[in-house]
């Protein structure tokens, strides 16, 4: 009765609060054109609570309309066919689905894309040859499950020192994503030979399944050096099943989610690594595709989400991150970012805001090594004057990572950017196109001897070089700062000087440069160049004000600080550099 309580429970509580699928309705055709569904799994299992979360996160940010539906068991196959049945009756605009089978699912959303509904699968890929019998081609977004695996299949090979027995609790057979764990997780772990598989059995994703079996095979086969289950799920299952035995601890337990109950006993030490999969990337990724799709757009084949390996080690380490200048929304995406992955990994994020004052930055850098932190994050104020810090720091044997700016002195372990010499001719390239009848460009720097403002204004100039018709009329200093970009704009318009179109090194400047040209309300205003992204710049892109942006992945970049930081602390090997993707964003998109 426990037990039934326990799975009945959470489904109930959801239910309540509006999560489950509504009843079944008649068709209103029309009415549910500009709605997207996003269609999951057992909704008790918090990994789609999360991606629940990111499309819920996008829909807020576009101002769609999305509705969420599941079922109550990750095996109720026949339910999530009657939902996507249901939502084709009722004339959905698009549907966004974590497939319960790799298989089953394919008539009905065939159907669907015969409707005229967009269709996105995430999480679990749909199976390959039964697409192509269908004449399918369905967009995915998620994770390769076989490299994830594969993370933990090479820790626990490393902790075994090459030579131990292990198990595997697998899900649900026949489930694309069950195989490829299985199959990722043992390449990795028997690499080189010396790990022998014992024996390997499915417990469909539930923990009570995974209780029962691993209580049968310790009974058959006795203590094993190690256990790894498919979802976090039936590893806790597993433990349980440790614990009656008292081998908890003894036995090494990976598993795959990172849900919040495992992270509790990894923090104890009771388990030791999981795959974080970012199921809120998959929601996120999967309503913006198809929001595209639904306007038209060409969407990608494959969009690949993040994966991270969480192990037991990082919980307790104390990782500061020095930042530059907090009021500028982009750094401030950037350490959320940073503070997302910390908490996902259970590591406390110290940060500092240096609000662009190089002395400030070296005295919260001094502060950190007189804390003895485990790791250090710099986003520099400046490229030389950051070098004490650093030194200090390598000193005190405290490992360092830069983020978005390069340092000019000491050592560290790794350098997270985008290209932003890439990205400053993105933004020539866009100018050329628009101005093929040539004209003048206003360019807005950043802050003098800063890499992102070099390297932002060389690609911008190499461009601009190779079209004479294009001249750099006038050239300006407003280090990354709106206030000062709205001054020197506002002058240059009351001097009578204009412009065909207007590059800023960031959008907080090309915001401030609009800013100037709202008060002034000439009779013809430039196109309006950014770089950065960040949301209120892509509302001006969005409403008419301004033309296009180069965006960066900011909270990419802090996790990836992050991330690297803890491989560093593992003793793994990490690249000197590691670049984060950049794209130009246009109005007309």
């Amino acid at each position: 009765m426990k037990n039934l309580l326990s799975r009945v429970l959470p489904f109930l509580l959801l239910w309540l609060i509006g999560w489950a699928s509504p009843p079944e309705v008649p068709a209103q055709p029309g009415s549910n054109r500009d709605k997207i569904a996003l269609v999951m799994k057992a909704l008790s299992n918090p990994f789609f609570f999360k991606m629940e979360q990111g499309a819920r996160k996008y829909a807020r940010e576009n101002g769609i309309h999305l509705e969420t539906f599941g079922t109550e068991l990750e095996t109720d196959i026949e339910r999530q066919v009657g939902i996507v049945d249901n939502l084709i009756s009722r004339g959905y605009g698009a549907i966004v689905i974590a497939p319960i089978d790799s298989r089953k699912l394919a008539p009905s959303l065939k159907k669907a894309i015969e409707r005229g509904i967009a269709v996105i699968h995430i999480d679990n890929p749909l199976d390959r040859d039964v697409q192509a019998q269908q004449g399918l081609a369905i967009p995915f977004v998620g994770s390769d499950n076989a490299k994830g695996a594969a993370l933990v299949g090479d820790y626990l090979r490393r902790q075994l020192r090459g030579k131990g027995k292990l198990i595997v609790i697998e899900g649900i057979r026949g489930a694309r994503n069950a195989e490829l764990r299985k199959e990722g997780f043992l390449r990795a772990a028997t690499a080189g030979g010396g790990i022998d598989l014992v024996d390997s059995v499915s417990a469909n994703w539930h923990a009570e399944d995974a209780f029962a079996r691993m209580s049968g095979l310790l009974d058959r086969h006795g203590a094993v050096d190690a256990v790894f289950c498919a979802n976090d799920q039936m590893a806790l299952g597993v433990l349980q099943a440790l614990d009656s035995r008292n081998l908890t601890g003894k036995v090494l337990v990976g598993g795959y989610d990172n849900i919040e109950a495992v992270r509790h006993e990894l923090r104890n030490g009771r388990m030791h690594a999981t795959v974080e999969q970012h199921p809120e990337l998959m929601g996120y990724h999967g309503v913006a595709l198809a929001h595209r799709a639904m306007r038209g757009e060409n969407i990608p084949a494959y969009l690949e989400t993040p994966l991270d390996l969480v192990t037991h080690e990082s919980f307790g380490k104390r990782i500061a991150f020095s930042l530059s200048e907090r009021a500028n929304p982009f750094f401030t995406a950037m350490v959320q970012g940073a503070r997302a992955q910390a908490e996902s990994h259970g590591v406390e994020l110290l940060s500092a805001d240096a609000g662009n004052d190089d002395a400030q930055q070296l005295v919260a850098i001094q502060g950190f090594v007189d804390q003895k932190v485990d790791f250090l994050i710099v986003n520099p104020t400046h490229s030389q004057a950051v070098r004490l810090g650093i030194e200090l720091a390598n000193r005190a044997r405290i490992p360092v990572i830069t983020v978005d700016r390069k340092e000019d002195g000491g050592q560290v372990v790794s350098h997270i950017a985008s290209d932003n010499t890439a990205g400053g001719r993105l933004a020539g390239e866009y100018l050329a196109r628009r101005l093929q009848d040539g004209g003048t460009v206003a360019e807005f720097e950043g802050i003098p001897g800063t890499s992102v403002s070099y390297e932002r204004g060389k690609g911008f100039n190499e461009i601009i070089a190779k079209h004479p018709n294009l001249r750099i009329a006038a050239r300006e200093v407003a280090h990354f700062n709106r206030d000062a970009a709205r001054d020197i704009m506002a002058r240059l318009v009351a001097q009578g000087q204009t412009f065909d179109a207007v590059f800023a090194h960031n959008d907080t400047m090309i915001l401030g440069v609009l800013d100037a040209l709202r008060q002034a309300n000439p009779a013809r205003r430039p196109l309006l160049v950014g770089f950065d992204a960040i949301p209120e710049a892509l509302q001006a892109l969005r409403d008419g004000q301004i033309a296009a942006t180069v965006a960066q992945k900011p909270e990419r970049m802090g996790a990836l600080a992050v991330d690297l930081a803890l491989k560093t602390l593992r003793r793994e090997p990490v690249p000197a550099f590691v670049p984060v993707g950049l794209e130009l964003v246009e109005a007309s998109k």
